[in-house]
């Protein structure tokens, strides 16, 4: 079976490997020896630091087996759109408004980078990057949806 490939931007790629770094050069060595020090108390069933120290290098180990994997099957994405095109592409941060509600903004990312918390990044394989993709200012599309469809206007693109 293939590997998914997963498509990220180079700032988040650069992250993650600042990330998968931190993790194995400081985090790492440090649960490990609160690991070493909670195990010459001797009873380890009794022993919370053990329990804790062991859940932290569970945690550490499997986030670092992530990255691994994501990392190993990356497509790093850069947007080929020139200055003077200025159409929905990768990276983008487009203002939009659908169906006659208040417009926001959203950057396109790759699915590993969504976040829909103060910074509202959406993924490449959202709805509405679909239906706004490759389009240019002030054009309106239909957002194709689950429960019908939806007008969408790009108001700004940057």
């Amino acid at each position: 079976m293939a590997k998914k490939i997963n498509y990220i931007t180079r700032e988040w790629y650069e992250n993650l490997v600042q990330e998968l770094d931190d993790l194995k050069k400081n985090k790492l060595p440090i649960v490990l020896e609160r690991l070493w020090e909670a195990k010459a108390m001797w009873d380890l069933s009794e022993n919370f630091e053990y329990k804790s120290a062991m859940e932290d290098k569970d945690f550490i180990n499997s986030r670092i087996l992530e990255i691994e994997e994501l990392i190993d099957n990356v497509e790093i994405i850069e947007s080929e759109v020139k200055k003077w095109e200025k159409v929905v592409d990768f990276w983008s941060k487009v203002t939009v408004e659908i169906e006659w509600d208040k417009p926001y903004s959203v950057t396109i990312v790759g699915t590993w980078e969504v976040s829909i918390d103060w910074e509202f990044k959406i993924s490449f394989d959202s709805p509405l990057w679909a239906a706004i993709k490759w389009k240019k200012k002030w054009d309106s599309v239909k957002m194709r949806l689950n429960t019908g469809r939806k007008n969408v206007k790009i108001l700004d693109i940057k």
